[in-house]
């Protein structure tokens, strides 16, 4: 079996997450997450956990993105995949000590791309960025 990377780790935490809509169990989503792709046990432990995590600070990490948007914006006008890529990268700068948070941010920037629209990308890698300078001034 192919060993899965940490890339593709946070792309089946992000799948993980788009899935919840507030009636699905985490545990069930996670066990069909593992089901489809059994090259992720290696990472189930870091999946499992940073899912968890966004969930749990949940309102936390919507309220670093909602200080940080433009006079007049609100978070309901951010798509649901760019606010869980937000959201993932935030915890994992603020909360998994092996992430770098350059990493984290340039793995939220090419998750982006792949599933954003085409000024998500751009939106993510400068919000993030905002939340790294806060982290070093701190």
């Amino acid at each position: 079996m192919k060993k899965q990377t940490r890339s593709q780790a946070r792309e089946m935490v992000f799948s993980a997450l788009f899935r919840l809509d507030g009636l699905t169990d985490i545990d069930e989503i996670l066990a069909d997450i593992f089901e489809e792709s059994p090259e992720s046990e290696v990472n189930s432990g870091y999946i499992s956990a940073v899912t968890r995590g966004v969930c749990e600070r949940d309102e936390e990490l919507a309220e670093e993105i909602s200080k940080r948007l433009k006079k007049g914006w609100t978070i309901g006008r951010i798509s649901k995949a760019s606010l869980i890529i937000l959201k993932t990268a935030i915890y994992e700068m603020k909360y998994v000590a092996d992430v770098p948070p350059k990493a984290a941010i340039n793995e939220a920037v090419e998750l982006a791309k792949k599933y954003g629209a085409d000024k998500d990308a751009g939106f993510v890698n400068g919000l993030l960025g905002s939340v790294f300078k806060d982290m070093e001034n701190s």
